[in-house]
C-alpha cells in the first residue's frame, strides 16, 4: 500500500510504505490510502525521514549491482578486493595516489646521486629497448634494412610489362577487390602467382592451378571469407598504371623527424622548446647528422617548412639517405617568440612529427610523456661522450609507445657508438624504421585503413568505368521511385482544403452578425431541449471561462466555433450573447449532443468547401467516399508503374540505338580507311601507266 505524504518543508509528494510511516510517526494506519499532512510541530522527525531516504537509496544502489564472474570474484577476494565482492561501494579515486607529473619524477631522480639513466619511463604506456641482442657494432651491418612492405613492389617487379590478367569485383563481406595473376614455371611445374587486393591489405601467394580454377576461386584460396562467385575482367590500356599507383601508395620516400635540444637540468616541455642557441656539442652533432641548407633556395623535400617567405626559419638540416629524402625540424632553428612561453610555432612542426631525436647536452634524464602530443610515438635519445674531441662517442636509448611494434636495427650491448659513418647509417635507418613501425600503431592504423578502403573503391570504380567505356556499355543508374510526384494531386487537395478553411474562418470572423445568428438559430431549432437545470449549470460554467468548440469535423463547414469561444476575436458582441439564441452555446459544452441534428442539417443543405468548388467532381478527397478515393489512388499508382516500365523500355532502346550507332561509326571508319587505301592504289596504278607509256614512247 502506498501513501502520499505532503512534506510541509519541501512541498513535494513522497511515496512511502505503511511500515515506514509507522516508523516515522508511530501511528496505526489503515490499509486504505490516506493523505497525511505534516504540521509544524512534526519538524523534529525530519532527521529520521532523511535517514530513511538515505537507507532506501542505498538499498536501490545495492539492487543495481551485478554479481561478478567466478574468476574475477576469486581474484578480488585474493587481492584484497573484498569490498567489491561484498557489494560495497568501490574505493574513491582519492584513495589511489595520482601519477606524479613528469617534472616531479625527473626532479626526484635528480635529487639522487648520479649518473642518471637517459630515459625514465612513466608507469604505463611506453617501452624501452633493451640493448642485449647484438654483441657489438660490427654485427649491425647485417640488419640495416628498411622495414618496408615488399608486397607493394611485386606488381611492378613481377607483373608489369609481362603477360598477366587482372579482375575486379565487389564482395558482400569484404567490399571491393582487385585480383591479378600470371602463370609461371617454377622448376618443372607450372604454377600461378596471385596478388589479391582487399580493404584489409594485399595478399600474395603462389598456387597450383592444375584444376583450372576461375579467378573467383583463386581469390577464395587466398581469403576464405570471400563469397563472391564471379569477377569482371579489366579491359583498359591504363590498367597497369592505375594498379601500380594503388599498390605503391604505401611506400614512403620522404621523411620528417623532430630534433629537440635538452640542456642540463631542463625538466619541462617549455624549457625544451625555449632553447634559442646551440651548444658546441649540439652544433657538432648537427654537422655530423646532415647538410645545413638554406630554406629559401631549397629544392628537395621541405617537410612542411616554408621555402618562399622564410616564416619557418632561415636554415634547416637535410639529408638524402638511400634514395630517401629526410628533413629535420630542429627546435633551435625554428622561429622563436619571446612572448610565447609554449613556443607554439616550434611545437606546431615538432609536435606533428611521429619520431623525434632528443639530444641531451648533459646527464639529465628524459621522460616520453614530458611532451604532450597525439602524433609523437617514438623517441631516440642521444647523449654525447667526450664531445669536440677525436674520441667523440654517443650513447643511444630508444623508447616508444606500447602499441608501436619493435623496430630494428637492434642496439648493441654497450649502446655506445663512435662518431663515424656506421653510426650515421644506424641512426638514419633506425629513424626510418621507427616511423614505419609507428604507422602500425592503433591511431595511425585506423587512418591507414580508411585511406586504403577509399583508394581501393576508387580504383574499382575507375576500372569499371574504363572497361565499360572500352566495351561501349553505358551504365544505367536507376533512380529510386519518387513518391512525391505520385502524390502531388493528393497534396494539392489537402493544401486547397487548408486554404479554404482559413478563408472560411476569416470570412466568418469578419462577416455580418445576422448570418452568424441565423446559423445559431438553425442549429438551436434542430437541437432537443434540455432541462433548465442543465442550462443553468452550463451557463454558470460558461461564465467561469470559455467553452470548448465542437469536435465534429462537419461543423467546420458551417461556421467556426472557435470564434464563439474567444471573446476578443469573436464576431458576436455582448448584445448578441444576451439574445435567447445564445442558450445553445451555453448548453452545448462539447457539441456531442447536437451532432446528430447537425449531420442532418449538413445533409440537407451542405455547403461545399473551396476544394469542392474548384474541383470538377462533386466533392474533394476529404468529403468524398473513401472507396472512391482508394480506387483513384490505385489507378494513379498503376499509371505511375506503367510510366516507369515505359521509361525502362525507352532506356533499353536508347542503349541499343547507341550500340548500333557505334557499330555503324566503326563500320564507317573502316570503310573510310578502305576507301583511302583504294585511292592510294589507284594513284599508284596511274603512275605505273604513265611510266609504261613514257617507256613505250621512248622506245619508238
Amino acid at each position: 500500500m502506498l501513501i502520499n505524504i505532503n512534506n510541509y518543508s519541501h512541498k513535494s509528494n513522497l511515496e512511502l510504505t505503511t511500515a515506514d510511516i509507522d516508523y516515522l510517526f508511530g501511528s496505526v494506519i489503515d490499509d486504505n490510502k490516506m493523505e497525511v499532512s505534516m504540521c509544524s510541530d512534526n519538524f523534529h522527525t525530519s532527521e529520521k525521514m532523511f535517514e530513511l531516504l538515505e537507507r532506501m537509496s542505498c538499498q536501490r544502489l545495492d539492487d543495481q549491482r551485478c554479481t561478478l564472474p567466478i574468476g574475477i570474484k576469486q581474484l578480488t577476494d585474493q587481492g584484497g578486493g573484498s569490498r567489491l565482492a561484498s557489494g560495497k561501494a568501490p574505493p574513491d579515486k582519492e584513495e589511489t595516489p595520482p601519477m606524479p607529473s613528469p617534472k616531479t619524477r625527473l626532479e626526484e631522480v635528480l635529487q639522487q646521486d648520479g649518473p642518471y639513466p637517459q630515459v625514465i619511463l612513466p608507469g604505463v604506456g611506453y617501452w624501452e629497448e633493451k640493448n642485449d641482442v647484438v654483441a657489438n657494432v660490427e654485427q649491425l651491418n647485417t640488419v640495416k634494412q628498411f622495414k618496408t612492405d615488399d608486397v607493394a613492389r611485386y606488381y611492378r617487379k613481377l607483373f608489369m610489362g609481362k603477360e598477366h590478367w587482372s579482375f575486379f569485383g565487389e564482395d558482400d563481406n569484404l567490399g571491393p577487390l582487385v585480383l591479378s595473376y600470371k602463370n609461371e614455371m617454377i622448376g618443372s611445374q607450372e604454377s600461378t602467382r596471385v596478388l589479391l587486393r582487399l580493404s584489409t591489405g594485399t595478399h600474395h601467394a603462389i598456387i597450383n592451378t592444375s584444376d583450372n580454377p576461375t579467378p573467383a576461386k583463386m581469390a577464395k584460396r587466398l581469403k576464405e571469407d570471400l563469397v563472391i562467385n564471379s569477377l569482371q575482367p579489366v579491359l583498359t590500356s591504363r590498367a597497369a598504371e592505375m594498379i601500380v599507383g594503388y599498390d605503391e601508395h604505401v611506400l614512403i620516400n620522404n621523411f620528417k623527424f623532430g630534433l629537440i635540444y635538452q640542456r642540463v637540468g631542463q625538466t619541462t616541455e617549455e624549457q625544451l622548446f625555449s632553447n634559442n642557441t646551440n651548444g658546441p656539442a649540439f652544433e657538432e652533432f648537427l654537422q655530423f647528422l646532415g647538410q645545413r641548407v638554406k630554406l629559401k633556395d631549397h629544392q628537395g623535400f621541405r617537410g612542411g617548412l616554408d621555402t618562399q617567405k622564410g616564416q619557418t626559419g632561415q636554415e634547416s638540416v637535410f639529408e638524402v639517405f638511400r634514395e630517401k629524402e629526410i628533413m629535420f625540424h630542429v627546435s633551435t632553428l625554428l622561429p622563436y617568440n619571446e612572448n610565447d612561453n609554449q613556443q607554439l610555432q616550434r611545437k606546431r612542426h615538432i609536435g606533428n612529427d611521429i619520431v623525434t631525436i632528443i639530444f641531451q647536452e648533459g646527464n639529465t634524464p628524459f621522460t616520453p610523456d614530458m611532451i604532450a602530443s597525439h602524433f609523437l610515438h617514438s623517441y631516440i635519445v642521444i647523449q654525447p661522450i667526450n664531445p669536440l674531441t677525436s674520441n667523440t662517442r654517443y650513447r643511444v636509448s630508444v623508447t616508444a609507445r606500447s602499441d608501436v611494434p619493435f623496430f630494428g636495427p637492434n642496439l648493441p650491448r654497450s649502446a655506445i657508438f663512435n662518431k663515424d659513418s656506421n653510426f650515421k647509417n644506424f641512426l638514419l635507418t633506425k629513424l626510418i624504421n621507427a616511423e614505419l613501425s609507428c604507422l602500425k600503431a592503433e591511431r595511425f592504423a585506423k587512418l591507414e585503413q580508411r585511406t586504403r578502403v577509399s583508394l581501393l573503391r576508387s580504383l574499382v570504380d575507375e576500372l569499371r568505368f574504363k572497361t565499360n567505356s572500352f566495351l561501349g556499355i553505358t551504365e544505367i543508374k536507376e533512380e529510386p521511385p519518387k513518391t512525391e510526384k505520385s502524390s502531388n494531386r493528393f497534396s494539392e487537395i489537402v493544401r486547397n482544403m487548408i486554404e479554404g478553411r482559413k478563408k472560411e474562418g476569416h470570412a466568418h470572423r469578419n462577416g455580418n452578425k445576422s448570418a452568424s445568428v441565423n446559423n445559431i438559430n438553425s442549429l438551436s431549432q434542430s437541437t432537443p431541449k434540455r432541462s433548465r437545470r442543465s442550462r443553468n449549470s452550463k451557463r454558470t460554467s460558461s461564465n467561469r471561462g470559455p467553452v470548448s468548440p465542437a469536435s465534429s469535423p462537419e461543423t467546420s463547414g458551417d461556421f467556426c466555433l472557435e470564434s464563439m469561444s474567444d471573446s476578443d476575436n469573436s464576431s458576436l458582441n455582448s448584445m448578441d450573447l444576451e439574445s435567447p439564441q445564445c442558450s445553445f452555446n451555453d448548453d452545448s459544452d462539447t457539441g456531442l449532443e447536437s451532432m446528430s441534428s447537425l449531420e442532418l442539417n449538413n445533409n440537407k443543405n451542405k455547403p461545399s468547401c473551396l476544394s469542392c468548388k474548384n474541383s470538377e467532381t462533386d466533392s474533394c478527397a476529404l468529403h468524398a467516399d473513401p472507396e472512391v478515393v482508394f480506387r483513384q489512388l490505385s489507378s494513379l499508382k498503376h499509371e505511375v508503374n506503367k510510366l516507369k516500365c515505359d521509361k525502362l523500355d525507352l532506356l533499353r532502346q536508347n542503349v541499343t540505338c547507341q550500340r548500333e550507332l557505334k557499330r555503324l561509326k566503326e563500320k564507317e571508319i573502316k570503310m573510310t580507311g578502305d576507301l583511302s587505301l583504294s585511292h592510294l592504289e589507284v594513284s599508284r596504278l596511274l603512275m605505273l601507266l604513265k611510266e609504261l607509256g613514257t617507256n613505250q614512247m621512248s622506245s619508238v
